[in-house]
């Protein structure tokens, strides 16, 4: 069995779903977190991650990069991939429009002129809303069992209820957000995969030395 051994940042942000993909498929792995202040002041320049970015995953000393890329790779190795190679394009897709999501978030909350901060977190807001539109209707379009691919759990569905469980609960492990009260199929699709025994599990046990949440 290789060894695993994920870097992030003391956060759930772009980690947290890969994170979750290990935890759910079984496999063991070292879940490094660091502060911000020791990844600028030493790691960044170490050559550590060659794209100069983070998260990053080492499998028995070989190095991957961008969060997409190894949340797809990780899902592969524990079995939580669509069958479908169509399937499979479908779930990148949801981690693309995730990734577009964090980073409109992650915008507004490093603007610093007040009134900018203000615009940009409510058109991000606004645009996380519209998405769960799209959500709702790959949902009823697509699913069998209530998942979104096939009839099963996929890191399809882990990188969407990551973000909202992040964005509107803030890693709860109960209930359903308010906010997803207009969407029918999402509702219930969130609750499906939040009481997946081991989805739940990690909820419930989170790291004791979390940061602030970014979003």
């Amino acid at each position: 069995m290789p060894r695993y051994k994920l870097t992030y940042f003391s956060i759930r942000g772009k980690a947290e779903c890969i994170r979750i993909t290990f935890a759910v498929g079984g496999v063991e792995f070292e879940n490094v977190r660091i502060k911000p202040e020791e990844w600028h002041s030493k790691l960044k320049q170490s050559g550590l991650s060659p794209t100069g970015k983070l998260p990053l995953l080492e499998v028995d000393g070989k190095v991957l990069t961008a969060s997409k890329a190894i949340l797809s790779y990780v899902a592969r190795v524990v079995g939580l991939a669509p069958e479908e190679s169509f399937n499979i394009a479908q779930a990148d897709m949801l981690g693309d429009v995730i990734a577009d999501l964090e980073d409109n978030l992650t915008a507004g909350f490093m603007e610093t002129d007040p009134d900018k901060k203000e615009k940009a977190l409510s058109a991000a807001n606004e645009k996380v809303l519209q998405r769960c539109g799209y959500f709702e209707k790959l949902l009823s379009s697509n699913s069998k069992q209530g998942f979104f691919f096939e009839d099963k759990l996929t890191y399809g569905d882990l990188v969407v209820f990551t973000f909202l469980n992040s964005y509107f609960l803030k890693g709860s492990s109960e209930g359903i957000p308010d906010q997803l009260k207009d969407f029918p199929c999402l509702c219930t699709w969130y609750e499906l995969v939040r009481t997946q025994p081991k989805v739940l599990e990690w909820l419930q046990n989170p790291p004791t030395d979390m940061f602030e949440y970014i979003y």
